[in-house]
Protein backbone atom coordinates (compact mmCIF):
# COMPACT_ATOMS: atom_id res chain seq x y z
CA UNK A 1 0.00 0.00 0.00
CA UNK A 2 2.88 2.02 0.71
CA UNK A 3 4.19 2.00 -2.78
CA UNK A 4 1.07 2.72 -4.25
CA UNK A 5 0.69 5.71 -2.49
CA UNK A 6 3.93 7.50 -3.12
CA UNK A 7 2.47 6.92 -6.83
CA UNK A 8 -0.44 9.45 -6.47
CA UNK A 9 -3.85 9.55 -7.50
CA UNK A 10 -5.00 6.58 -10.34
CA UNK A 11 -5.17 8.08 -14.37
CA UNK A 12 -5.76 5.52 -15.90
CA UNK A 13 -5.66 1.44 -16.74
CA UNK A 14 -3.92 -0.31 -20.39
CA UNK A 15 -5.33 -3.92 -19.94
CA UNK A 16 -3.60 -6.01 -22.29
CA UNK A 17 -4.93 -8.50 -24.53
CA UNK A 18 -2.85 -11.63 -23.61
CA UNK A 19 -5.62 -13.78 -25.27
CA UNK A 20 -4.72 -12.64 -28.90
CA UNK A 21 -0.61 -14.06 -28.25
CA UNK A 22 -2.13 -17.42 -28.11
CA UNK A 23 -4.61 -17.14 -30.99
CA UNK A 24 -2.10 -15.91 -33.61
CA UNK A 25 0.80 -17.64 -32.18
CA UNK A 26 -1.54 -20.78 -31.95
CA UNK A 27 -2.82 -20.25 -35.83
CA UNK A 28 0.66 -19.56 -37.13
CA UNK A 29 1.97 -22.47 -35.38
CA UNK A 30 -0.91 -24.87 -37.14
CA UNK A 31 0.31 -23.02 -40.45
CA UNK A 32 4.10 -23.93 -39.92
CA UNK A 33 3.51 -27.14 -38.99
CA UNK A 34 1.23 -27.95 -41.64
CA UNK A 35 3.33 -26.35 -44.38
CA UNK A 36 6.21 -28.45 -43.09
CA UNK A 37 4.24 -31.81 -42.94
CA UNK A 38 3.43 -31.00 -46.36
CA UNK A 39 6.87 -30.47 -47.30
CA UNK A 40 7.84 -33.47 -45.51
CA UNK A 41 5.25 -35.44 -47.78
CA UNK A 42 6.16 -34.06 -50.90
CA UNK A 43 9.87 -34.58 -50.39
CA UNK A 44 9.13 -38.03 -49.30
CA UNK A 45 6.91 -38.98 -52.23
CA UNK A 46 9.01 -37.42 -54.95
CA UNK A 47 6.76 -38.38 -57.44
CA UNK A 48 4.27 -36.50 -56.49
CA UNK A 49 6.11 -33.22 -56.39
CA UNK A 50 4.33 -30.20 -57.75
CA UNK A 51 6.46 -27.11 -57.78
CA UNK A 52 3.33 -24.58 -56.76
CA UNK A 53 2.32 -26.99 -53.84
CA UNK A 54 6.12 -27.01 -52.61
CA UNK A 55 6.30 -23.67 -53.31
CA UNK A 56 3.00 -23.09 -50.95
CA UNK A 57 4.02 -25.22 -48.17
CA UNK A 58 7.55 -23.43 -47.85
CA UNK A 59 6.19 -20.17 -47.69
CA UNK A 60 3.66 -20.91 -45.01
CA UNK A 61 6.83 -22.89 -43.07
CA UNK A 62 8.98 -20.08 -43.69
CA UNK A 63 5.87 -17.19 -42.45
CA UNK A 64 3.93 -19.59 -39.81
CA UNK A 65 6.77 -20.59 -37.78
CA UNK A 66 9.02 -17.33 -37.37
CA UNK A 67 5.33 -15.47 -36.09
CA UNK A 68 4.59 -18.46 -33.66
CA UNK A 69 7.76 -18.56 -32.25
CA UNK A 70 7.48 -14.43 -31.46
CA UNK A 71 3.92 -14.78 -30.30
CA UNK A 72 3.99 -17.42 -28.40
CA UNK A 73 7.12 -16.50 -26.62
CA UNK A 74 5.64 -13.22 -25.84
CA UNK A 75 2.40 -15.10 -24.41
CA UNK A 76 4.93 -16.41 -21.92
CA UNK A 77 6.38 -13.36 -21.12
CA UNK A 78 2.99 -11.60 -20.69
CA UNK A 79 1.16 -14.19 -18.62
CA UNK A 80 -2.38 -15.26 -18.56
CA UNK A 81 -3.30 -11.37 -17.69
CA UNK A 82 -1.59 -7.94 -17.59
CA UNK A 83 -2.51 -3.83 -16.97
CA UNK A 84 -0.55 -1.27 -17.07
CA UNK A 85 -1.61 1.69 -14.83
CA UNK A 86 -1.02 4.99 -14.99
CA UNK A 87 -0.47 7.28 -11.61
CA UNK A 88 0.24 10.88 -10.93
CA UNK A 89 3.88 10.34 -10.04
CA UNK A 90 4.39 6.91 -11.76
CA UNK A 91 3.40 3.46 -13.41
CA UNK A 92 2.64 -0.09 -12.33
CA UNK A 93 2.53 -3.06 -14.22
CA UNK A 94 -0.37 -5.92 -12.56
CA UNK A 95 -0.58 -9.30 -13.71
CA UNK A 96 -2.38 -12.15 -12.65
CA UNK A 97 -0.26 -12.92 -9.65
CA UNK A 98 1.90 -9.95 -9.27
CA UNK A 99 1.97 -5.87 -9.19
CA UNK A 100 4.80 -3.26 -8.85
CA UNK A 101 4.94 0.27 -9.60
CA UNK A 102 7.89 2.55 -10.33
CA UNK A 103 8.42 6.43 -10.08
CA UNK A 104 9.42 7.79 -13.37
CA UNK A 105 12.74 8.75 -11.92
CA UNK A 106 12.99 5.13 -11.29
CA UNK A 107 12.71 4.81 -15.66
CA UNK A 108 16.56 4.39 -16.96
CA UNK A 109 16.09 3.92 -20.75
CA UNK A 110 12.90 4.57 -23.14
CA UNK A 111 12.66 2.81 -26.41
CA UNK A 112 9.76 4.01 -28.24
CA UNK A 113 8.44 5.57 -31.31
CA UNK A 114 4.26 6.13 -30.48
CA UNK A 115 4.20 8.14 -33.79
CA UNK A 116 4.38 4.96 -35.69
CA UNK A 117 0.95 3.05 -33.96
CA UNK A 118 -0.84 6.38 -36.08
CA UNK A 119 0.46 5.18 -39.60
CA UNK A 120 -2.86 3.77 -41.75
CA UNK A 121 -2.74 0.34 -43.17
CA UNK A 122 -2.25 0.41 -46.67
CA UNK A 123 -1.36 -3.15 -47.57
CA UNK A 124 -2.24 -6.43 -46.56
CA UNK A 125 1.49 -6.71 -44.79
CA UNK A 126 0.46 -3.70 -42.85
CA UNK A 127 -2.75 -5.21 -41.56
CA UNK A 128 -0.57 -8.22 -40.76
CA UNK A 129 1.53 -6.10 -38.39
CA UNK A 130 -1.48 -4.86 -36.94
CA UNK A 131 -3.15 -7.45 -36.25
CA UNK A 132 -0.02 -9.15 -34.49
CA UNK A 133 0.46 -6.36 -32.62
CA UNK A 134 3.88 -5.49 -33.98
CA UNK A 135 3.16 -1.87 -35.21
CA UNK A 136 4.01 -0.10 -32.20
CA UNK A 137 6.44 -0.68 -29.15
CA UNK A 138 7.84 0.76 -26.02
CA UNK A 139 10.67 -1.12 -24.50
CA UNK A 140 11.43 0.09 -20.98
CA UNK A 141 14.24 -0.66 -18.94
CA UNK A 142 14.15 0.75 -15.49
CA UNK A 143 16.86 1.28 -12.71
CA UNK A 144 16.89 -2.02 -11.10
CA UNK A 145 18.03 -3.64 -14.23
CA UNK A 146 14.24 -4.76 -14.74
CA UNK A 147 12.99 -4.84 -18.93
CA UNK A 148 9.17 -3.93 -19.25
CA UNK A 149 7.77 -4.22 -23.16
CA UNK A 150 4.47 -2.90 -24.34
CA UNK A 151 3.24 -3.88 -27.99
CA UNK A 152 0.42 -2.56 -30.01
CA UNK A 153 -2.24 -5.59 -27.88
CA UNK A 154 -1.61 -2.85 -25.05
CA UNK A 155 -5.14 -0.82 -24.99
CA UNK A 156 -3.53 3.05 -25.64
CA UNK A 157 -0.39 2.31 -25.96
CA UNK A 158 0.67 4.76 -27.76
CA UNK A 159 -1.01 6.92 -24.73
CA UNK A 160 1.19 5.28 -22.12
CA UNK A 161 4.36 6.15 -24.06
CA UNK A 162 3.93 9.80 -24.35
CA UNK A 163 3.33 9.71 -20.94
CA UNK A 164 6.46 8.26 -19.97
CA UNK A 165 8.05 10.30 -22.38
CA UNK A 166 6.20 13.33 -20.73
CA UNK A 167 7.67 12.86 -17.47
CA UNK A 168 11.16 11.29 -19.23
CA UNK A 169 11.95 13.14 -22.16
CA UNK A 170 15.81 12.71 -21.10
CA UNK A 171 15.61 8.74 -20.54
CA UNK A 172 14.90 8.66 -24.54
CA UNK A 173 17.40 6.82 -25.77
CA UNK A 174 20.13 8.54 -28.15
CA UNK A 175 22.80 5.89 -28.43
CA UNK A 176 24.17 4.37 -31.89
CA UNK A 177 22.48 0.97 -32.58
CA UNK A 178 25.01 -2.01 -32.91
CA UNK A 179 25.11 -4.72 -35.09
CA UNK A 180 24.80 -7.74 -33.20
CA UNK A 181 26.67 -10.62 -34.45
CA UNK A 182 24.14 -12.98 -34.73
CA UNK A 183 22.80 -10.40 -37.74
CA UNK A 184 26.40 -11.85 -39.53
CA UNK A 185 26.09 -15.30 -38.56
CA UNK A 186 22.40 -15.84 -39.39
CA UNK A 187 22.73 -15.32 -42.94
CA UNK A 188 25.78 -17.57 -43.17
CA UNK A 189 23.98 -20.37 -41.19
CA UNK A 190 20.83 -19.69 -43.76
CA UNK A 191 23.16 -20.87 -46.83
CA UNK A 192 24.66 -23.23 -45.08
CA UNK A 193 21.53 -25.02 -44.36
CA UNK A 194 20.46 -23.83 -48.33
CA UNK A 195 22.85 -25.16 -50.21
CA UNK A 196 22.24 -28.78 -49.02
CA UNK A 197 18.83 -28.39 -49.17
CA UNK A 198 18.55 -27.50 -53.24
CA UNK A 199 21.15 -30.24 -53.48
CA UNK A 200 18.95 -32.84 -51.93
CA UNK A 201 15.30 -31.63 -53.64
CA UNK A 202 17.61 -31.74 -57.16
CA UNK A 203 18.43 -35.22 -56.35
CA UNK A 204 15.24 -36.39 -55.17
CA UNK A 205 13.18 -35.08 -57.54
CA UNK A 206 15.75 -36.11 -60.58
CA UNK A 207 15.73 -39.88 -59.49
CA UNK A 208 12.89 -42.56 -59.01
CA UNK A 209 12.01 -43.55 -55.69
CA UNK A 210 13.38 -47.37 -57.09
CA UNK A 211 16.35 -46.06 -58.15
CA UNK A 212 17.26 -44.42 -54.74
CA UNK A 213 15.93 -47.03 -52.54
CA UNK A 214 13.50 -46.79 -49.70
CA UNK A 215 16.22 -46.19 -46.13
CA UNK A 216 17.96 -43.96 -48.82
CA UNK A 217 14.73 -42.40 -49.40
CA UNK A 218 14.03 -41.77 -45.70
CA UNK A 219 17.44 -40.56 -44.79
CA UNK A 220 17.99 -38.12 -47.20
CA UNK A 221 13.89 -36.88 -46.39
CA UNK A 222 15.08 -36.68 -42.93
CA UNK A 223 18.34 -34.47 -43.74
CA UNK A 224 16.21 -32.16 -46.16
CA UNK A 225 13.49 -31.63 -42.77
CA UNK A 226 17.06 -30.90 -40.11
CA UNK A 227 17.92 -28.24 -43.34
CA UNK A 228 14.24 -26.59 -43.55
CA UNK A 229 14.26 -26.27 -40.05
CA UNK A 230 18.06 -24.98 -39.63
CA UNK A 231 16.99 -22.48 -42.48
CA UNK A 232 14.32 -21.33 -40.89
CA UNK A 233 15.58 -20.63 -37.45
CA UNK A 234 18.22 -18.69 -38.87
CA UNK A 235 15.89 -16.72 -41.17
CA UNK A 236 13.97 -15.81 -37.92
CA UNK A 237 17.20 -14.75 -36.19
CA UNK A 238 18.11 -12.66 -39.37
CA UNK A 239 14.68 -10.87 -39.37
CA UNK A 240 14.00 -10.41 -35.64
CA UNK A 241 17.58 -8.77 -35.38
CA UNK A 242 17.35 -6.94 -38.01
CA UNK A 243 13.88 -5.81 -37.53
CA UNK A 244 14.97 -4.52 -33.70
CA UNK A 245 18.40 -3.00 -35.37
CA UNK A 246 16.20 -0.46 -37.81
CA UNK A 247 13.58 0.18 -35.12
CA UNK A 248 16.46 1.51 -33.10
CA UNK A 249 17.68 3.60 -35.82
CA UNK A 250 14.08 5.09 -36.25
CA UNK A 251 13.35 5.74 -32.61
CA UNK A 252 16.79 7.34 -32.85
CA UNK A 253 15.72 9.67 -35.76
CA UNK A 254 12.97 10.95 -34.02
CA UNK A 255 14.37 11.55 -30.95
CA UNK A 256 17.04 13.65 -33.06
CA UNK A 257 14.05 14.97 -34.89
CA UNK A 258 12.28 15.68 -31.92
CA UNK A 259 15.39 17.81 -30.23
CA UNK A 260 16.68 19.87 -33.39
CA UNK A 261 12.44 20.91 -33.09
CA UNK A 262 11.34 20.80 -29.72
CA UNK A 263 8.24 23.92 -30.01
CA UNK A 264 6.50 25.39 -33.03
CA UNK A 265 7.92 28.19 -32.96
CA UNK A 266 9.02 29.86 -35.28
CA UNK A 267 13.08 31.31 -35.84
CA UNK A 268 13.10 34.76 -34.03
CA UNK A 269 9.80 34.27 -32.60
CA UNK A 270 11.32 35.03 -29.22
CA UNK A 271 13.38 37.61 -29.81
CA UNK A 272 10.80 39.80 -31.94
CA UNK A 273 8.36 39.31 -28.39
Amino acid sequence: MAQRDRLGRLLSTHPVETGRYRRTGGTALAVGVLGGLSMAFLIAVPDLVIARLLAFALIATLVGLPIAAVQLLRAVRHGRSETFELYENGFARRTATDWRGWSWDEIAVLRTNPEAADTPAVTPLDGLIRTLGWNFRCSIRLADGLRIRIDGYAAEGPLIARELLAHRPDALSTKSARIPITLTVSPLAAVAFGIPLVLLYRHLNGTSSDEIGTSSLVTEAFAMIVCIVGLVMSLTVFVLMLVAVLRVGTEQDSGAENDRHPTDTPPGAEEAV
